[in-house]
C-alpha cells in the first residue's frame, strides 16, 4: 500500500514521493500543511493530531486534488488501514464501479469520497426486487430508515453502471449553488444527493425485471437534500 502527499492543491508544491509506512507524526515540515493526496494502493486513514488522535477520514485509491476546506492544512498523522476494513467489503465489480462513479463527481466539488455499505446495499436490493417483480415505475420507498435514495430505470443490459450513475450526475448542469428548495430539487436532486457533503456511505442494487427494464436503487447514509441547505 502506498500514498503521496502534497503541500498545495492540485498536486502542486512540495511532494513527499511514494510512502508505504505509517506516520504517527508527519514531521514539522508537513504538519498542518497537506492540501492534496494521491492514494496509489490500499486504504489510508488521516488524523488531525499526531499519534493517530482526533478526528479522521479514510481514502481509497484515487487522486484527491483538494482535501476540502475542512481538512486543508489540518493533517498531522496517517496510517494504513488493515485488510479487515476495505472500502468495498463485497459486491464485486458492480460495487466498485458504482462507488468510483459517485466519487468522481464528489472529487469535482472537493468533498470526501463515499465508502460502500453492505447494509445499504441489502436495503436497496429489497426495494429493487419489489419494483422489478411488480413492474413498477420509479417510486421511492416510504420505509427508508432515514436513508437517502436515488432511482434509475432503463432497458436491461444496455447501460453500464457508470452510465446509470452518470444520468444522475448530468443534473449538475442545472445546479448553480443555490440552497435546496421544494421548487428546485426536482431539477438536480439526484446529483446533489450524490455529492452531499455529510453523506459518507452508499449501497446499491440493480435488478433486471420481467418487463425488460433494469432498475437501479442506491441508498445513502446519512441522507442529503435537506431544504434550505447547500450540498457542499
Amino acid at each position: 500500500m502506498s500514498v503521496e502527499i502534497f503541500i498545495d492543491s492540485q498536486f502542486s508544491g512540495r511532494a513527499s514521493g511514494s510512502l508505504d509506512q505509517d506516520y504517527s507524526y508527519v514531521g514539522d515540515f508537513w504538519n498542518d500543511k497537506i492540501s492534496s493526496i494521491k492514494v496509489y494502493s490500499g486504504t489510508w486513514e488521516f488524523f488531525e493530531h499526531q499519534d493517530f488522535q482526533g478526528r479522521s477520514f479514510r481514502l481509497t485509491p484515487g487522486e484527491y486534488a483538494w482535501v476540502t476546506n475542512e481538512w486543508n492544512d489540518k493533517i498531522s498523522s496517517f496510517k494504513q488501514v488493515g485488510q479487515g476494513t476495505p472500502s468495498v467489503p463485497s459486491g464485486g465489480g458492480m460495487a466498485q464501479e458504482i462507488l468510483n462513479a459517485h466519487n468522481s463527481y464528489r472529487a469535482q466539488v472537493g468533498v470526501l469520497p463515499l465508502t460502500w455499505s453492505d447494509t445499504l446495499a441489502r436495503d436497496a436490493q429489497e426495494w429493487a426486487n419489489y419494483l422489478s417483480s411488480n413492474r413498477k415505475p420509479l417510486e421511492h420507498s416510504q420505509q427508508r430508515k432515514g436513508q437517502g435514495e436515488n432511482l434509475w430505470m432503463g432497458t436491461s443490459r444496455r447501460f453500464s453502471f457508470t452510465q446509470m450513475v452518470g444520468s444522475w450526475g448530468n443534473e449538475k448542469q442545472f445546479y448553480n449553488g443555490d440552497v435546496i428548495t421544494q421548487s428546485n430539487i426536482e431539477k438536480f436532486g439526484h446529483y446533489t444527493q450524490m455529492v452531499w457533503r455529510n453523506t459518507t456511505q452508499v449501497g446499491c442494487a440493480c435488478v433486471d425485471g420481467p418487463d425488460g427494464n433494469a432498475r437501479l436503487v442506491c441508498r445513502y447514509n446519512p441522507s442529503g437534500n435537506f431544504i434550505d441547505q447547500r450540498p457542499y
